[in-house]
């Protein structure tokens, strides 16, 4: 951990050689970029480092200031500097150099070149029009071992897929091993060279433009507005200075002007100031061709940027294109589910063939379930012939006997009545006799009526049925005479119970239909 008289000796050191300002919340950002040189130099903490610094190591203390500068480049930065530079900056140097046909551009923190480097792509693009002129572009950074990577020119692929339009990769660069070094003919329209902005600009002569861009926010407002000045001396009346887009002049120098309708570049506040002519800049960012095109037809059109997906350009797709996969017909019109006729309905707001099917119409039938035969909305069970018998049964409509049975609502093996097994003839239990009555044993209401015996084994009574047995037993009846003693069985209507007595099967009521709905509803 950096002590407080630490971190006031390293920040006073790095602002007197560079101009950095370090607040004090930038200790942890300070000890980030100083351990790595002490673990270099085989020191045990920042102290040590620290203490070597105290003590004059000239060469020390010039890689920690190396160290604290912001190296952050990329090729196009920003986009709008270069298209001023192309459409605004260039026609008018152009035109008005054409006598001295002689050009010097600075970039006085050109870090590892992509700045220098996209200015000299655009001007090889005009060496038409520039054949025969004399055009320098230097630049110039604190860091020695940044600029040595600039001048190599080479780029790893992620360097090179920022900003940089693929057309101008592959013209202007080449593959070695796993980088992209740009071509010897561009790298020579650059000199580098080591350079303080603290330090007098004079021998460095006289510049017609000036990319000063992403550096004074790092230096405290005096200084900015002593490097702006000293800037200015450089420059003749109609030179341009460009800045980055969180800098300004803007209360702090006097000696720049903004220009008008434009962000990051500057004309001098001098009366020999020309007017410039924006009307191709304002064209090109009106229409945006600029951010649309690249490559190199798209460099000789005037646009380095990649163009943008179809689905964002404008007037790419027709209204109604935008249809789902599948979708035929009219316009609005869309496949209707299956079972369903009819037209179809589109979303609100939809035109074309984009609507998802939601059918209007008249829909189709159910089906029977398999096997069976019937009349529309019968719901027989598979393999029955008629309406609502169970399987394997036949009979009349309403019947519900169960399989195997012939007649109506007879247990299996019987003929004709609803005796159980091995009777004949009779609703009773195996071993009792009596007559059968007609209607549904299993069935919901449906008025049927009939007679039929609910006695158990061993009696023999007659009874007559009204309704369902289905149901819980609902009604009176009196009993016959037989023999048995266990309670009877539950049915519907008038009965008989066992043991021969006289009562009711349940608590009489009666039955009101009218609870239910009508008598001929059937589900």
């Amino acid at each position: 951990m950096m002590k407080p008289d630490d971190f006031d000796f390293v920040s006073r050191l790095i602002k007197s050689k560079s101009g950095l300002v370090l607040s004090e919340d930038k200790t942890y950002l300070l000890e980030s970029r100083l351990m790595p040189i002490a673990r270099k130099r085989g020191l045990k903490d920042l102290g040590e480092l620290i203490g070597a610094m105290r003590g004059g190591d000239r060469n020390l203390v010039e890689e920690v200031v190396d160290a604290m500068t912001t190296n952050e480049s990329f090729f196009f930065r920003d986009t709008k500097p270069f298209d001023q530079f192309r459409h605004v900056v260039l026609p008018h140097m152009i035109k008005e150099r054409a006598s001295k046909r002689h050009l010097r551009i600075w970039c006085a923190a050109a870090s590892s070149g992509q700045e220098p480097y996209s200015l000299a792509m655009i001007l090889d693009e005009f060496k038409t029009q520039l054949a025969g002129w004399r055009i320098e572009i230097i630049g110039t950074d604190i860091s020695r071992e940044i600029l040595t990577k600039a001048r190599a020119g080479l780029y790893s692929q992620f360097e090179v897929q920022r900003g940089l339009p693929i057309g101008l990769l592959v013209k202007y660069f080449q593959k070695k091993e796993d980088q992209w070094q740009i071509s010897s003919e561009i790298r020579s329209k650059v000199q580098y060279k080591e350079f303080n902005l603290l330090e007098d600009f004079r021998p460095l002569g006289q510049f017609d433009i000036v990319y000063c861009r992403n550096v004074l926010i790092y230096f405290d407002q005096p200084t900015k507005s002593d490097v702006l000045a000293r800037i200015s001396a450089l420059m003749p009346d109609d030179g341009f200075l460009f800045l980055g887009g969180a800098e300004t002049v803007l209360g702090i120098s006097d000696k720049f002007r903004p220009l008008a309708r434009q962000r990051g570049i500057y004309q001098l506040n001098r009366p020999g100031a020309p007017e410039v002519d924006l009307t191709a800049l304002e064209k090109a960012q009106a229409s945006g061709t600029a951010a649309a095109s690249s490559g190199a037809g798209a460099a000789a059109a005037g646009g380095l940027a990649f163009p943008k997906p179809k689905h964002m350009q404008t007037g790419a797709a027709a209204a109604g294109t935008a249809a789902r996969p599948a979708a035929t017909g009219a316009t609005g019109a869309t496949a209707a589910r299956p079972g369903a006729t009819g037209a179809a309905t589109t979303r609100p707001g939809l035109s074309g063939t984009t609507a998802r099917p939601t059918t209007t119409g008249t829909t189709s039938t159910t089906a029977p379930r398999p096997g069976t035969t019937g009349t529309a909305g019968s719901t027989a069970r598979p393999g029955t012939t008629g309406t609502t018998a169970r399987p394997g049964t036949a009979g009349t409509t309403g019947s519900t006997a169960r399989p195997g049975t012939t007649g109506t609502t007879a247990r299996p093996g019987t003929t004709g009545t609803t005796a159980r097994p091995g009777t004949t003839g009779s609703t009773t239990r195996p071993g009792g006799t009596g007559t059968t009555g007609t209607g549904s044993a299993f069935s919901k209401p449906s008025g049927s009526t009939g007679t039929g015996s609910t006695s158990r084994p061993g009696t023999t009574g007659t009874a007559g049925s009204t309704g369902s047995t289905y149901r819980r037993p609902l009604g009176t009846g009196t009993a016959g005479s037989g023999s048995g003693t266990t309670p009877t069985r539950p049915s519907s209507g008038t009965g008989s119970s066992s043991n021969g007595a006289s009562g009711t099967t349940r608590p009489s009521t009666t039955f009101d239909r009218s609870r239910f709905g009508k008598p001929d509803d059937k589900k």
